[in-house]
């Protein structure tokens, strides 16, 4: 019995070899996406469970106010963690954790490292394991514990424990520390992610402050429990220690402490703006593909089930005999259900191949994504495998399976069965087919023209020729600056406290009853020339009002005066973190500071103390790399012994950039491969119909219709049908496609007529031309064979 299954099988599979290829490539690719979407969802929903305890974890978060709102917050105040330890029943273990970009140093290897520090409990609460070296290194202030990157980079392959490395702090005092070990490769979907892990006490000692500040915030401050939620706890932070971290910052307010699951913290965080862990990719990221490549695998289903059903016309007589011999319609669905399933082990096993390759295609499309396919340990990937073999199976041959083993044996073997393989069932999934290429066509235009649109739009600032270089301190601020200044490779150059997409700060701004957060930089004199800024109204900072301006001026953009709602902004009084008067002297031009993922926030402009200069910011006609490198030798003449921390102004935005060009790839591969799926099924349809009416073709033709007129007959159903799924498919990628954009990007080109209309005009044009072929290949016939024709 079985072996007369598989035989029957193959031979069916063996007379269809065109068909059978055309499903297993298109099947093929199209579960190659999913695996690759599978992966990435897994990815981020992954985020943090790679913590054996993850369950018991909570990090503690807050509520600041703002305007009587409150506002997200994932800090907390230092001294808070210290406060809870063994005070509350259930609660296992605390820790802090804190981190900072130190230089580590060993011997010529100076780096920038983000540096974490956490107390004792630390390790007994997250999975961190142990390649090199002993956990309980983590206890002891005098040595650091390295991630397996760091160490290479520093040691190579061997193992380093009880080398010395130095922390060298930003006022150039050097920390000699033992390295105590070394930790396996820490997953890139992990809040926490350092170069090296210290005592929490050597946060406190570099930061030089005082271990009750209640005035200063650290990254994180996480309880694990015995399994139980810490009601209990919550109830006593809120009640003791408000009042006391609001005492100690009164520019921000505290109104309740929450906590987040380290389960949840991943999906928490995306939608709090006071975040200082490791981040989740964006939402979009993750969503966009595993549903693109969801739609690509409907394509290739419902290619599956028309081919499936064009194909059935050649075993009519099969399925007659079978019946006559007494083969019921379940041992036939039986049967031609089988044939589907190993059809698609078939294509899965080609899919699986086929996403080895294209998983590390994607994975180097994003910064933030760090995904592989494991055979071998994974073994969830397995479970996925089969439930999507199952539901393609299912979804591709079901409707085949019934409907072909519905034929009555009397009028297969009299020749008088009709093959109804252009049913309405059979219209509509090609219909499908072609709404769902003509989104993916549009989506990929789309973002193709957006890419071009935000390479060229008015950013606001100058991002050609600028380098800022990152200093640690005035000294090397003057020495690198005077250096710099007197080049003849530089045009210009100045100092300031701030630089846009590099560094701001948060406060809340008060003016009459109006109360709003902002974002802050203290600029140098001359930055709005450098950076190419506008001022709409007022004046930029005078160098010869310096002292006046640093004290008491404030120049303030667009978004700040909306939204206070100010007519006349010149002149208004402003409170900075209710302690600070400042008077509006001018109003900026929005430009978009990170780029355009984010809408421009109200922004201020203070400027910065002559003193505390943490940047020199240079503009060069040299080309870019001959332009780094001459200020990188400069830098080691005033800095041997750290390294050169820049960044080109352009880069600021060069993730927007990335994103568009990556999901432009992904939709111009997915179209192409629609297209391609969605061709195939409308000739194969086109065939259908042409098998059913060779005799017509042949009487047309005898009564003196032209070719062309055939050709207009029987393109007339196909027309229509692919009209109004292209005009549907254009309508909801004309609404989808603009409320995606909105949910990624803040600036972006709206959708246009033009984007719907090419690929409109396209695939129909397309379209036509295939069904056209195929038809005029059987209306040249000779109508006499057309006639004879069975």
């Amino acid at each position: 019995m079985l072996f007369n299954f598989f035989k029957i099988t193959f031979r069916n599979f063996r007379k269809n070899k065109s068909y059978v290829f055309i499903n297993l490539l298109g099947l093929g690719l199209s579960l190659a996406c999913c695996i690759v979407g599978y992966l990435n969802f897994k990815y981020a929903a992954d985020f943090d469970k790679n913590h054996e305890n993850h369950e018991q974890i909570y990090k503690v978060h807050g509520y600041k106010e703002v305007q009587n709102n409150n506002v997200q917050i994932g800090i907390t105040p230092m001294p808070l963690g210290d406060q809870i330890k063994d005070r509350f029943t259930g609660i296992t273990h605390t820790s802090r954790y804190a981190s900072n970009g130190l230089v580590l140093k060993k011997e010529l290897k100076v780096f920038n490292q983000n540096i974490g520090f956490a107390e004792e409990d630390f390790l007994e609460m997250f999975t961190l394991p142990m390649k090199y070296g002993d956990a309980a290194a983590l206890k002891d202030q005098t040595k650091i514990i390295l991630s397996a990157e760091t160490a290479e980079s520093y040691f190579g392959e061997t193992d380093p424990t009880n080398e010395i490395v130095n922390i060298i702090t930003s006022d150039g005092e050097q920390i000699p520390m033992i390295v105590g070990g070394v930790f396996e490769t820490i997953p890139r979907n992990s809040s926490i992610r350092f170069s090296g892990l210290t005592h929490f006490d050597n946060y406190i000692k570099i930061e030089e402050r005082e271990s009750n500040d209640w005035s200063h915030f650290i990254a994180g401050t996480f309880v694990m429990t015995d399994g139980r939620y810490p009601e209990n706890l919550l109830d006593d932070i809120n009640s003791n220690f408000i009042q006391i971290q609001n005492e100690a910052r009164q520019d921000f307010k505290i109104s309740e402490y929450y906590l987040v699951g380290l389960t949840s913290l991943g999906k928490h965080v995306t939608d709090i703006p006071y975040n200082w862990l490791n981040e989740p990719p964006p939402p979009p990221a993750i969503t966009v593909p595993f549903l693109m490549a969801s739609l690509m695998l409907l394509i290739a289903c419902f290619n599956f089930t028309n081919t499936s059903i064009a194909i059935s016309s050649k075993r009519l007589k099969e399925i007659g005999i079978r019946k006559v011999m007494g083969s019921n319609r379940s041992q036939l669905i039986a049967q031609f259900m089988g044939e589907n399933l190993i059809l698609s082990f078939l294509a899965m096993v080609v899919g699986v191949v086929m996403a080895m390759y294209l998983t590390p295609v994607y994975d180097a499309l994003w910064d933030f994504i760090d995904i592989k396919l494991d055979l071998t340990s994974d073994l969830e990937v397995y479970g996925f495998l089969i439930g999507l073999l199952i539901a393609t199976s299912i979804v591709a041959g079901a409707y085949p399976s019934l409907y072909i083993s519905r034929y009555r044996p009397v009028k297969i073997l009299r020749g008088s069965l009709t093959l109804g393989g252009t049913n309405l069932f059979s219209r509509l999934l090609l219909g499908g087919q072609y709404l769902l290429t003509i989104i993916a066509l549009i989506s990929s235009l789309a973002f193709a023209n957006n890419a071009k649109y935000q390479s060229e739009v008015d950013i606001g600032f100058s991002k050609e020729n600028i380098l800022g270089v990152r200093v640690n301190s005035q000294s090397e601020y003057e020495s690198y600056y005077n250096l710099v200044s007197t080049s003849a490779d530089v045009e210009s150059a100045i100092g300031s406290s701030s630089h846009i997409g590099w560094w701001h700060y948060i406060r809340n701004a008060k003016s009459e009853d109006k109360e709003i957060e902002v974002s802050l930089l203290n600029l140098g004199i001359e930055y709005d020339e450098m950076m190419d800024l506008e001022i709409l109204q007022g004046r930029y900072f005078d160098p010869e009002l310096y002292e006046y301006d640093r004290a008491n001026s404030l120049i303030v953009n667009e978004v700040f005066v909306k939204e206070m709602g100010w007519d006349d902004p010149i002149g208004k009084v402003v409170q900075l973190n209710d302690t600070l008067r400042v008077n509006v002297i001018g109003v900026m031009k929005n430009f978009y500071q990170f780029g355009f993922f984010e809408p421009v926030l109200p922004s201020g402009f203070r400027l910065c103390n002559k003193d505390d200069m943490n940047f020199v910011v240079v503009k060069s006609q040299l080309n870019p790399t001959d332009f780094h490198d001459k200020m990188e030798a400069l830098w080691y003449e005033v800095a041997p012994n750290k390294p050169f921390n820049s960044q080109f102004q352009a880069e600021s935005i060069d993730q927007v950039v990335s994103v568009n060009q990556n999901i432009t790839k992904m939709f111009v591969f997915l179209g192409f491969l629609a297209l391609i799926l969605s061709s195939i099924g409308l000739y194969t349809l086109v065939s259908l119909n042409i098998i059913k009416r060779v005799k017509e073709i042949g009487v047309r033709k005898v009564l003196g219709a032209s070719i062309n007129q055939i050709l207009v007959l029987m393109n007339r159903q196909f027309f229509w049908l692919l009209l109004i799924a292209t005009i549907i498919g254009s309508v909801l990628s004309y609404l989808a496609i603009d409320a995606l954009m909105a949910s990624i990007f803040s600036l972006y080109q709206a959708i246009t007529y033009f984007t719907v209309l090419a690929p409109f005009l396209g695939l129909i044009a397309i379209a036509v031309l295939i069904a056209s072929f195929r038809i005029f290949r059987t209306a040249v016939r000779n109508p006499v064979d057309s006639l004879r024709y069975e």
